[in-house]
């Protein structure tokens, strides 16, 4: 069992014989595939180099609550297997972070709180599974926000029992956001190369804009969520977190059980038709200027920028999303724990509530909510409000306007991470596509203030890789990520 990551680090470190790291700063997929194929350097150097970083870093960060000890091994039998057989599999010798409510034998599952800190699974959710098989090293788990931030109101985003409070490494003072915050601030911070975080409502979206990643919020069910802690099965879906939206796509495709079914996307933007929601612009006043410079320059580029766009009902649909989410984390956060193994300590929401009271944790004010949404009446009426205001309304604006994609400012401008009254959210796109399930993607667009101003590109139904295409051509455009300087 692992107690401690930096315990693990040091030892590892201590009995390795490890030599000092090479610099891999910014190194993509594609890259590190070349670099091994050309002998240039190993995989099991790439790896020394994360868990060095980590062991460096995540003292100041808190992006990661504990390193798989068996990282290094790994490394090395993935080198000895490049030699005799070559490079097998999207992700071969790649290291991965996993967020912390994502189901793995080796290493417990957690989900920030005290209640699961022994909580070791029986086995691997299907996606680590699936990781495994495209050949990754699984680095370890990354910090969140304490029951994926549905725990508490106000809460602050990043913030866990287990793990403590997620930094921001451009301001650490600034929020991370969450509640994959230690996924994209691992990530931006060059603790990992690729990480996987979850998504509901811009838990993806959010710590990806405001720490200067890209991050991929899939079609809904395009990625098993089995053995992932969840929230709501309507909008829940993992996603991948990383410095390229090459490396994005490269990782859906490892992780997805539905891309191989989409057609082929093009490789230009030439006539692409790109809409524009001002109701979901004007949160985002600050980087009015900057959005409207990216927008010109997917014109000169050749799309088609479709301005004035209503999408109205959002007063029906917030309300109506918030229902939802209640009842479905009631029943599906129980038959999560109704199944967990013997050293967690609840198996059911009452229990939970009960073991939180004990430990006079009283911040559990959507946990009590979620305890009471029972009426089944309810729930069907706001699931039937959802498909007829948010999942119809934006099949027929994709329709109406014959559109390829909408992009929109990803997040308001970042806040100080406030632990007592927490999080001041100016605004966000993120549900856009979580009600509907849709596609989105997240791109940063460079730095104000010194801190990352992103986009994201949403996409209709199913459309994923048609997003991570226009995505893709939007980075070559922009180049807008910047690196923190730790």
């Amino acid at each position: 069992m692992i107690k401690n990551c930096m315990v693990v680090l040091s030892l590892l470190i201590s009995t390795s014989a490890l030599s000092q790291p090479k610099d891999f700063s910014e190194l993509t997929i594609n890259q590190l595939h070349q670099g091994v194929k050309a002998g240039q350097f190993t995989f099991a150097e790439v790896t020394q180099y994360y868990l060095s970083n980590i062991q460096k870093h995540n003292p100041q960060l808190n992006a990661v609550i504990t390193v798989n000890p068996d990282a290094y091994q790994q490394a090395l039998s993935k080198d000895k297997h490049y030699k005799e057989n070559g490079k097998q599999g999207i992700l071969f010798g790649v290291p991965v972070l996993l967020k912390d409510n994502i189901d793995t034998k080796l290493m417990a599952t957690t989900a920030g709180a005290l209640a699961l800190r022994n909580h070791y699974p029986s086995k691997n959710a299907p996606i680590v599974e699936m990781l495994l098989s495209e050949g990754a090293i699984i680095l370890g788990k990354a910090n969140l926000s304490e029951w994926a931030n549905f725990k508490s109101s106000p809460s602050s985003s990043g913030y866990s029992h287990v793990g403590g409070q997620v930094k921001n490494p451009y301001d650490l003072t600034m929020t991370p956001c969450g509640s994959s915050s230690g996924s994209a601030v691992a990530v931006s911070s060059n603790l990992a190369l690729v990480s996987i975080g979850t998504e509901t409502d811009g838990s993806i979206h959010c710590p990806s804009a405001l720490n200067g990643v890209v991050g991929f919020k899939p079609s809904i069910h395009h990625i098993s969520q089995t053995g992932i802690i969840p929230i709501a099965h309507s909008q829940d879906t993992a996603g991948p977190i990383t410095r390229t939206v090459t490396d994005a796509e490269l990782t859906y495709l490892a992780i997805s059980e539905y891309a191989h079914k989409e057609s082929p996307s093009t490789n230009s933007l030439q006539g692409k038709r790109i809409g524009v929601i001002p109701g979901i612009n004007q949160f985002n006043q600050a980087y009015k200027a900057e959005f409207e410079d990216t927008l010109k320059r997917l014109g000169s580029a050749g799309a088609t920028i479709v301005n004035d766009i209503q999408f109205n009902h959002m007063d029906k649909i917030f309300p109506a999303e918030f229902d939802v989410l209640l009842y479905e984390f009631n029943h599906g956060v129980t038959a999560y724990l109704a199944n967990t193994g013997d050293g967690v300590s609840v198996k059911s929401l009452p229990e939970l509530i009960e073991y939180n009271k004990k430990l006079n944790d009283q911040k559990q004010e959507l946990l009590l909510a979620s305890l009471q949404a029972n009426d089944e009446a309810k729930y069907k009426q706001a699931v039937a409000a959802i498909n007829k205001y948010a999942k119809q309304q934006l099949k027929e604006i994709f329709k109406q306007h014959k559109l390829d994609a909408i992009i929109a400012p990803s997040v308001g401008s970042a806040w100080k991470i406030d632990p007592i009254n927490g999080d001041k959210f100016t605004g966000s796109s993120s549900t856009l596509a979580a009600v509907t399930g849709s596609p989105s993607i997240t791109i940063p667009m460079g730095l104000k203030d010194g801190m990352p101003f992103a986009v994201s590109i949403i996409g209709d139904l199913d459309q994923d890789m048609k997003v991570l295409e226009i995505a893709k051509l939007l980075e070559q455009l922009t180049q807008g990520r910047v690196a923190p300087k730790l």
